[in-house]
């Protein structure tokens, strides 16, 4: 699990509920935080889930590569089998630490399951890799193109998480669309 800074701490323990800190969080600008919490908090489906959304709605020309492991994230989400998530193994390398896309195919990578090759012994994923590599995507999508739209997309991404975080199912997520969040 993630260790939150006492900030956060102090301030959950002041709300009543996961909605009403990142509220908070959003009023008071600590995107960063809201993201690290939403990654590491919700459910990992729901968080790959949240962390698609976000991408897919980030303005940017993402490159052929990027594209196939997007649509790779959606065939994940659609089924979670192994077959997709050790497909994900790779991507990091190929696409490289600069790509939002990599880090979530990454997050895929570390949701469960050996991480050595499948004829090797099993050794599963700190559980903390996961939401750091959630966390790390929608952070870096929330900053191309030299952070010009980070105003925008960090309320905007942060909103999307809250409504996960009051009961909307993930595939609801998937549907919506940023306009008007």
């Amino acid at each position: 699990m993630h260790d939150f800074n006492g900030r956060i701490v102090d301030l959950a323990q002041k709300v009543k509920t996961p909605s009403h800190l990142l509220t908070s969080l959003l009023t008071e600008q600590s995107y960063s935080d809201s993201v690290i919490f939403l990654a590491h908090c919700l459910k990992k489906r729901y968080s790959i889930s949240w962390g698609y959304v976000c991408l897919i709605h980030t303005p940017v020309l993402w490159s052929s590569q990027e594209v196939n492991v997007l649509e790779g994230i959606n065939s994940w989400l659609k089924e979670p089998a192994e077959k997709y998530r050790r497909s994900h193994e790779k991507d990091l390398h190929h696409l490289g630490v600069k790509s939002p896309i990599a880090w979530l195919g990454q997050a895929i990578f570390w949701s469960g399951g050996s991480i050595t090759p499948e004829d090797a012994p099993e050794v599963n994923p700190s559980p903390s890799l996961f939401g750091q590599a959630v966390s790390g995507a929608v952070q870096l999508a929330a900053l191309v193109e030299n952070a010009m739209h980070s105003d925008k997309l960090y309320p905007q991404f942060i909103k999307l998480g809250i409504k996960l975080v009051e009961g909307m199912h993930k595939d609801d997520l998937l549907a919506l669309s940023l306009e008007g969040i």
